[in-house]
């Protein structure tokens, strides 16, 4: 009963961290512009309309009806960003569940946690795992097949066995996120495999794999059927825009991000490839590697290479990196870790300075660099905030303090205090960049000025800014409505106001909080 006890605790322990780096940040702010106020633009639009996501060619219904799902759950009690945001949450947990459930079947069974911390510890998937984000769905699915791929092997002669139904259910499930070319790429990838290694010609195997790839390509045939009926042209069910158009092509891009990226699962992972440069015969090194490099070269003729996107990457990169945490020398294994402190104690540092200067006006210098800014309530304590933030700092050090040697230790000491800088981040500074980030305060303005049966005619207004303005004032923003009663006009860094007629008269301009690139310009007419 002991030993099973004392098992026990860690395993809870690593359950709240992973619970401490998802939960802080997915709710409690309103759609930030970039990334989260662009998806959730894409939501309120489907919801406005009552349009499903799969008749909207141009959006993966996965992520949406996922998302939908979670906001009408959580509607009592949360906000409709922050309930949809949730959904981003919850593919992220799935993506950690998968890949630890792969790493647990090409390594053995103490590599699954080493291969989800190492995914957590990810610096590129901190900021996109915590906002409305339709990659994160692709992210997920990618992790089911890769599970599904692993286990095809260990299928019995008398049943399809779960790598199968893993596999035919990721493909589904990635084609319903809008990825048909990455799931034709862990198709293929799947169908080679056999060439190379030994464990996947077994009768059994060939036979899940046929079970596996034959649902997943009826699946993909009913599903392209049935847009196609909803008369949604080829090029919008294939996602196939994303390749098409070669005028933007980077191929260097994704290669090029993942120094930051993919830190610290990449030196991990090409020490797990060094070790294992004589073993290219094992499914551990051939799976992880081929999925990468065939993700690379897929994604070098992406058109619109971006960070979101990039998620899929590390779920290989992690893969490889729980196979070379265990045979890291000690003395990597000690730089890693004291980095690791060194670093994220420096930043903790600096948002505690940073939290003086906003809450306390102390040191007046970066105090008045935060107001110029554009940070609002410089100079007044927020108790909650102090509270929350020594609370976290304290937890941090405790654990600092307690944490055990094992092969574990220095990606686990490397994402907790990750995900205590994240914590801290939010605790100190998420109502000012809220602020900061968000819209709300220009539709602030607009509601103070504007009735509410008015509308507003806008010029120059970019669509994401339009629709965000509107969800937060609750007015009618129309492009092309010259019958309104007032005008809004966005102009950029530099840009002087155009010229409108006399019958208009400005009310008010102004801008986000520091914001020194977007300006709004309110007017009314005579």
């Amino acid at each position: 009963m002991s030993s099973k006890r004392a098992f026990s605790v860690p395993q809870v322990g690593l359950l709240l961290l992973c619970a401490a780096w998802l939960l802080p940040g997915l709710v409690g702010h309103a759609p930030w512009k970039g990334g989260d106020g662009e998806h959730f633009v894409q939501l309120w639009l489907l919801l406005q309309s009552g349009v499903a996501p799969q008749a909207d060619s141009a959006t993966p219904p996965l992520y949406y009806w996922v998302a939908m799902a979670t906001a009408w759950l959580t509607s009592p009690i949360l906000d409709l960003a922050d309930g949809a945001r949730l959904a981003s949450g919850l593919f992220v947990a799935l993506a950690l569940f998968f890949v630890a459930r792969a790493a647990r079947v090409l390594y053995g069974p103490e590599a699954g946690w080493a291969a989800a911390l190492i995914l957590l510890g990810c610096m590129g998937l901190l900021v996109r795992g915590h906002e409305l984000n339709a990659a994160t769905a692709q992210f997920a699915a990618a992790a089911v097949m890769l599970y599904g791929i692993a286990r095809l092997p260990q299928g019995t002669r008398n049943s399809v066995g779960v790598g199968a139904g893993a596999l035919g259910g990721g493909a589904a499930l990635m084609l319903l996120a809008g990825g048909a070319a990455e799931a034709v790429l862990f198709l293929a990838l799947t169908a080679l495999l056999p060439l190379w290694l030994t464990d996947y010609r077994s009768p059994a195997a060939r036979r899940a794999l046929a079970w596996g790839a034959g649902g997943a390509l009826l699946f993909g045939a009913a599903w392209l059927g049935f847009l196609a009926s909803q008369h949604i042209p080829l090029k919008h069910i294939m996602n196939l825009q994303r390749w098409l158009d070669g005028a933007g092509l980077r191929p260097g891009y994704y290669p090029g991000i993942l120094s930051w990226y993919a830190w610290p699962a990449w030196p991990l992972a090409a020490w797990a490839v060094y070790r294992g440069r004589r073993q290219w015969r094992i499914p551990g090194i051939v799976l992880p590697v081929g999925a990468l490099l065939g993700l690379l070269i897929l994604y070098a003729f992406d058109a619109h290479p971006g960070e979101e996107q990039g998620l899929i990457l590390l779920l290989p990169l992690a893969l490889l990196g729980a196979h070379g945490l265990f045979t890291l020398r000690r003395g990597a294994a000690n730089a890693l870790l004291w980095f690791g402190v060194m670093l994220f104690s420096f930043i903790g540092l600096v948002l505690w300075v940073y939290w003086s200067a906003h809450d306390l006006g102390r040191p007046a210098r970066l105090a008045a660099r935060l107001i110029k800014l554009g940070m609002t309530g410089v100079g007044e304590l927020r108790p909650w905030a102090l509270a929350l933030g020594l609370a976290v700092t304290l937890i941090w050090i405790g654990f600092l303090a307690r944490v055990e040697r094992s092969p574990l230790r220095p990606v686990l000491v490397w994402t907790a205090s990750m995900t205590f800088i994240w914590v801290l981040l939010m605790a100190l500074f998420q109502a000012p960049l809220d602020r900061r980030l968000s819209y709300a305060s220009v539709a602030e303005e607009l509601i103070a000025r504007v009735p509410p049966a008015d509308c507003i005619q806008t010029y120059q207004v970019r669509s994401q800014q339009r629709l965000l303005l509107a969800y937060h004032s609750g007015r009618q923003l129309a492009p092309a409505d010259i019958g309104c009663n007032w005008l809004l006009i966005e102009t950029r860094r530099r840009e002087a106001a155009p010229h409108v007629s006399a019958d208009w008269v400005k009310q008010w301009d102004g801008a986000r909080p520091g914001d020194r690139t977007d300006r709004f310009h309110l007017y009314g007419r005579r």
